[in-house]
């Protein structure tokens, strides 16, 4: 199966600009609420580390023993939670689309070692947490090659990865997500390896 990564960025509509910031605002002072420390992940992330694209949620690694108390912060400022396996996903009241996914960083072992690699950024107006750029590679890549994600979701995973190569990727962060990609299964680094040099060199992608 081929993924072909040359698209080109879509733009992030003013629109979901206002409406992630305002979430990330209710979701810092929930946070805050239930002193949960965080790392911002998902297309959030993309954008500052690749190219800007829509993205209408804000995803966040948290403890998992903070799960609940989140959400009971979320629910107090008008918003609708749903428990899942190791996260909550977050809904405005009367909607079906989420605005936020609250996951375990103990999910597994490459959330729990991404969740260790962190820097202060920028974002939406706000100081905040993020993964790095190597981190975020090994967690796209780790969507990329699950088993249950969904075949248009994968191709999104490798264009993100494919706007932080073509942007910046320093050997630094390729040897983090590579080391991080150790942690997934065997034959994870080769590959990962693999996948950022055809997409250096703007060669198709295998998954």
């Amino acid at each position: 199966m081929l993924a072909v990564v040359q698209l080109r960025a879509i733009p992030l509509p003013h629109e979901a600009m206002e409406h992630n910031a305002e979430v990330l605002i209710d979701l810092l002072a929930a946070l805050a609420e239930a002193e949960s420390d965080f790392v911002v992940i998902g297309g959030l992330a993309a954008g500052y580390h690749g190219r800007v694209r829509a993205t209408i949620d804000v995803d966040l690694l948290v403890p998992k023993r903070k799960l609940a108390r989140i959400a009971a912060a979320m629910k107090k400022r008008g918003y609708a939670t749903k428990p899942l396996p190791d996260m909550v996903r977050v809904f405005r009241k009367g909607t079906v689309e989420s605005v936020a996914d609250l996951v375990a960083r103990e999910s597994n072992p490459t959330l729990k070692e991404a969740a260790r690699h962190t820097q202060r950024v920028m974002l939406l107006g706000k100081r905040v947490p993020m993964v790095t750029r190597g981190a975020f590679v090994a967690l796209k890549f780790h969507a990329a090659v699950s088993h249950t994600r969904q075949l248009g979701d994968k191709y999104q995973d490798i264009v993100d990865i494919e706007r932080v190569v073509s942007r910046k990727l320093e050997p630094a962060d390729r040897a983090l997500a590579l080391s991080i990609a150790a942690k997934m299964y065997a034959g994870a680094p080769v590959e990962l390896g693999r996948m950022l040099d055809d997409l250096s060199a703007g060669r198709p992608v295998k998954l």
